[in-house]
């Protein structure tokens, strides 16, 4: 389930602070799978500790809503539902258009040339059938626009929703269809951001991220 680090269990760090960022990684990159019991006590021993400091880490998680107690089966990996899916693309959309028009207003000359660099690797990566690294690249264009807009409070309640997706983000990318549309779209909003075209960068933010619901969503319906 996990690997147990020796240099981690020793550092300063509070152990619970370890264990919940090591099995949230876990869930994230998809290691651990929707359903999948997380056992305290196996917890435990695998980093020669207490309970204490696994239990409070699972709390965190639990109200994160990557993890949930099922009664008489304990904790596990918690599956998202269609209906979280919706709700968290919504708050995406009504929040990421907010961070948009702020970015456009502070972005600096060093971000756009940064995101014209990033959006070539995206179809240099693209072309090459690279979707580790186009995946990683797209993060990256978004993580500098949002952090443009110099909104931190805003940027941790954003980051948190696209956290509770980060294990389905290579659906949304799954087709080569959606590829070349999610690459467009990026270049799309880096232009309106160039032009200072707060209209226009809302709604190919809009487009976008409800083009990955959709993806998204079908995805999940036909694995019903």
């Amino acid at each position: 389930m996990m690997e147990r680090s020796i240099a981690a269990i020793t550092s300063l760090r509070p152990i619970r602070d370890i264990v919940y960022e090591n099995i949230r990684k876990a869930i994230l990159q998809g290691v651990m799978k929707p359903g999948e019991r997380i056992v305290e006590k196996e917890c435990a021993e695998r980093y020669r500790i207490s309970r204490t400091p696994v239990r409070e880490a699972l709390r965190k998680l639990e109200i994160e809503g990557l993890v949930q107690y099922i009664p008489r089966k304990g904790v596990v990996v918690k599956a998202i539902n269609l209906e979280e899916i919706e709700e968290i693309y919504a708050i995406r959309i009504a929040l990421e258009s907010i961070a948009i028009e702020a970015a456009i207003e502070r972005i600096s000359e060093a971000d756009i040339e940064r995101l014209q660099d990033i959006t070539m690797k995206m179809e240099k990566y693209e072309d090459a059938g690279k979707m580790e690294e186009l995946l990683a690249t797209c993060n990256e264009f978004n993580d500098v626009l949002l952090r443009a807009a110099a909104m931190p409070r805003l940027l941790a309640i954003i980051n948190s929703q696209k956290d509770s997706l980060q294990r389905f983000r290579g659906i949304t990318l799954s087709r080569d269809i959606r590829r070349s549309k999610a690459i467009s779209e990026h270049k799309e909003i880096l232009k309106t951001v160039m032009d200072k075209d707060k209209e226009k960068a809302v709604k190919y933010v809009r487009i976008h991220l409800e083009g990955a619901r959709q993806t998204l969503t079908k995805n999940m319906e036909k694995r019903k």
